[in-house]
């Protein structure tokens, strides 16, 4: 009977990608709750957490990537990342007491372009992969 077990590189891909999809997950949850408040208005704490969010997010899907130092790879990640950002935004409009915000993208953004720079230029952060026999 021949074997039907799945090549090696998709249990590889699926544990890869799990971290960031689960993050992503957990970012939406957030953004979807309504009237969420994270202090008081003017601290800024909101786009802390914008930034942080989705810097975890950028760094945890380029260190997902086969090339995380290839300068493709950076642009596509940074890309994607903001437009989940721009999309989100988007989304949040649709859910009551929340509203789409311009500076909220921009601290995404900013977000995801710290974390893929971290992952980039610090060593104990950019993955070490192994060659497939």
């Amino acid at each position: 009977m021949p074997d039907a077990s799945p090549p090696a590189a998709v249990p590889r891909a699926a544990a890869r990608w799990t971290p960031p999809v689960l993050w992503l997950a957990i970012v939406l949850v957030g953004t979807s709750w309504p009237k969420l408040v994270l202090g008081p208005d003017g601290l800024g704490l909101d786009k802390v957490a914008h930034f942080s969010a989705y810097a975890i997010l950028a760094a945890l899907s380029l260190r997902a990537t086969l090339t995380p130092r290839r300068l493709t790879t950076l642009v596509a990640v940074l890309a994607g990342v903001s437009l989940l950002g721009a999309v989100d935004e988007w989304h949040q409009s649709f859910i009551p007491g929340r509203s789409m915000s311009f500076a909220d993208w921009v601290a995404d953004t900013a977000g995801a372009g710290l974390g893929v720079l971290a992952v980039r230029f610090v060593p104990f952060l950019t993955p070490r992969r192994r060659p497939l026999p």
